[in-house]
């Protein structure tokens, strides 16, 4: 990618206007050549443009993952586990524009491939398009926090993200992670028409499945399979 700092200043401005009529994922490197850069570091651009202090600004970016594990192939593919969800999941993706209401898990526990299949294409990359399998874990986290707050539907921002996105976003930046777990396709970035960012924090946090971090001024939380955490 040859103009990373202006593919995250793209992606945030499209996020601040709600993202209803720019899709990023037709966006390709050869589009962006020969246009000028911003001049700020991808730390400073978010915080500029997003209204996020410097410490927000970095853990957004970073999503608090350390620096080592994922990046050293040393996390194992979470375990799934039934965290009270009706095994129901209703999922509208903010930058696809795409909306699914499907059942994931049957009456004795197991988890429906096709249904697992279409939950893949939904949280694929938002700039490449690029798929990546989905552990039950993340869904049954999400399907969780869904019917704790009555079953209403649930709006992805970010799901998988390709080593290309997530290349643009992390390139010159030593806050960005590497091994940032939305490159495996275990973390999601979420919100909840209606229900207050702080709400949905606070629920992801009481389940205790994972990481969970708070970005009130972008109006969503992050949720992933990693250990339990939160920031």
């Amino acid at each position: 990618m040859k103009h990373p700092a202006l593919l995250l200043s793209l992606i945030l401005l499209a996020q601040a206007a709600g993202a209803q009529e720019f899709r990023l994922a037709v966006i390709s490197a050869s589009d962006l050549r020969g246009m000028a850069l911003p001049a700020m570091e991808p730390v400073r651009a978010v915080a500029e443009l997003s209204g996020m202090d410097a410490a927000e600004a970095a853990s957004y970016l970073a999503d608090a993952e350390p620096p080592s594990g994922a990046e050293k192939g040393l996390f194992s593919e979470p375990a799934a586990e039934n965290l009270g969800g009706d095994g129901v999941v209703k999922l509208y993706h903010q930058w696809h524009q795409e909306t699914l209401e499907v059942r994931y898990r049957d009456g004795d526990g197991r988890y429906i491939p096709e249904a697992m299949r279409k939950i893949r294409r939904l949280m694929r990359c938002r700039l490449t398009g690029a798929e990546m399998d989905v552990p039950p874990r993340l869904i049954e986290i999400i399907d969780a926090i869904q019917d704790r707050h009555n079953g209403r539907t649930v709006t992805v921002i970010c799901g998988y993200r390709s080593p290309e996105l997530n290349g643009a976003l992390a390139a010159d930046s030593s806050a960005v992670a590497s091994s940032s777990l939305h490159l495996n396709g275990w973390a999601a970035d979420i919100k909840i028409d209606g229900v207050r960012t702080s709400a949905l924090r606070n629920t992801a946090r009481e389940l205790r499945a994972g990481g969970v971090g708070y970005y009130p001024s972008d109006g969503f939380v992050h949720v992933d399979t990693g250990r339990v955490r939160s920031w």
